[in-house]
């Protein structure tokens, strides 16, 4: 049975939505692992006949492949952990999902063994996070402080940032939508995360913004080095966003700091812009 019929009984179906709607990604150069990945990397190029490349694990042992081409995917056999496994990597805007499943003694994929891993292109940098971030939630039904997810979602993996935006207090999601440019962030993730219909719909009510436009249009920004300017962006706008959140919410602020972004606020709310808006800017 070849790697593509294999693959079909993958039921991480929501990376092949991933990879349609980052079609523009290649996967080409070096990417690194996060979070569960950490200290793993892999290098890739294509080839004419899918693509080749090495594989390093945690532990520096490396291996190289050569893969089959799936659309805009790479799918390749690898021996990990001293059994076969089917490698899937996915391109996205910041990086690549790799899908990790092992075969069984009859050659069948273990798809309940499965896993998937997140890694980031060389080159993208991730900032540190800060002293209050705090871990994503499991689920979509408990609640977390405002502050605690602004300080923590560009951190998270995509799963986290729908649980986390889920369980914010409807008065605060209201409060985000005011900084577009931190929605439009919000937003970015939440369109990369799989089973996220219910947030998105929230998420994208008004903003005259769809997912495909808005994986797109990130990832040219990374292509054409603009990224950087939608980030600086967005860190504006949430440090003014998270000092009117920490006040509201009884934090230890000052009152000239309360204030002075109670101020900004209003300013912000004037402009009426939409994650639409910000999206245009950068198109």
């Amino acid at each position: 049975m070849g790697l593509r019929s294999l693959t079909a009984s993958l039921v991480f179906a929501f990376l092949l939505s991933l990879s349609q709607v980052a079609e523009a990604e290649e996967l080409k150069g070096r990417y690194y692992g996060v979070d569960d990945a950490t200290g793993a990397s892999i290098e890739i190029k294509p080839d004419s006949r899918g693509y080749r490349g090495k594989f390093f694990d945690a532990q520096g042992r490396s291996q190289s492949f050569s893969a089959d081409r799936s659309g805009d995917a790479a799918e390749a056999v690898l021996d990990m952990d001293g059994r076969t496994v089917l490698m899937r990597v996915a391109p996205l805007p910041y990086g690549a999902a790799v899908t990790i499943v092992p075969f069984d003694q009859s050659g069948n994929l273990v798809t309940d063994e499965g896993r998937i891993l997140n890694f980031v292109r060389v080159g993208l940098a991730l900032p540190e996070p800060g002293s209050d971030f705090v871990t994503p939630p499991r689920d979509g039904l408990g609640r977390i402080s405002a502050n605690g997810f602004l300080a923590s979602y560009e951190f998270w993996d995509a799963n986290g940032v729908r649980n986390g935006y889920l369980s914010l207090p409807d008065r605060f999601r209201t409060l985000i939508r005011l900084f577009s440019a931190v929605q439009l962030d919000v937003i970015w993730k939440l369109c990369l995360a799989p089973n996220a219909d219910r947030a998105l719909a929230v998420a994208l009510r008004g903003q005259g913004v769809s997912c495909a436009e808005v994986v797109d249009t990130m990832a040219t920004t990374q292509r054409d080095g603009r990224f950087a300017q939608f980030k600086a962006e967005v860190a504006k706008q949430k440090a003014t966003l998270r000092m009117n959140v920490r006040c509201a919410d009884g934090y230890p602020e000052t009152k000239p700091n309360c204030d002075r972004a109670a101020k900004e606020l209003s300013a912000q709310a004037v402009l009426l812009e939409t994650a639409g808006t910000v999206l245009g800017r950068y198109r």
